[in-house]
């Protein structure tokens, strides 16, 4: 593709990011899908050109994985939203994962296993705080018996 050509498809892409049609297309396409937006995408909406690259995005990701399965996928999102406290999001990709297969077990799995890996990653977090508070404070204990 010539450089000119590059610049041209961009912009043509660029304008359909924007363009209301896409934007009420995907609309009808996730509530066929889900049955409803939900608050994020409802909210989106409103803004065709960052609510048509973010629905495309998750179709990609979701409902079109490159080498994951959907079950799998699900799973994998299941673990991210656990990790990250989101409610909505477990409600969401807890019932995607049973529609696409996967046992209550599994999603218990993926709960159970993003969950440990919260738990270490804040306790690493707060050790290393703690540990920084408790070189200083021994620092400040012996410049005080080098004074004394």
């Amino acid at each position: 593709m010539k450089e000119r050509d590059k610049e041209t498809f961009i912009r043509e892409v660029r304008s359909l990011m924007e363009d209301a049609g896409l934007t009420e297309a995907l609309t009808e396409m996730v509530e066929k899908q889900r049955g409803d937006l939900g608050f994020l995408l409802r909210t989106l909406k409103n803004r065709p050109r960052t609510f048509n690259p973010f629905v495309l995005k998750g179709t990609s990701l979701f409902r079109e994985p490159s080498y994951l399965d959907r079950r799998t996928a699900e799973l994998v999102a299941i673990g991210a939203a656990t990790a990250l406290r989101c409610e909505h999001c477990l409600d969401a990709h807890i019932s995607r994962a049973i529609e696409e297969g996967a046992t209550l077990e599994e999603v218990m799995d993926a709960i159970l296993v993003s969950g440990a890996i919260a738990e270490s990653s804040t306790l690493s977090v707060a050790f290393r705080k703690f540990k920084q508070q408790e070189g200083k404070a021994a620092k400040k204990k012996e410049t005080k018996r080098l004074k004394g």
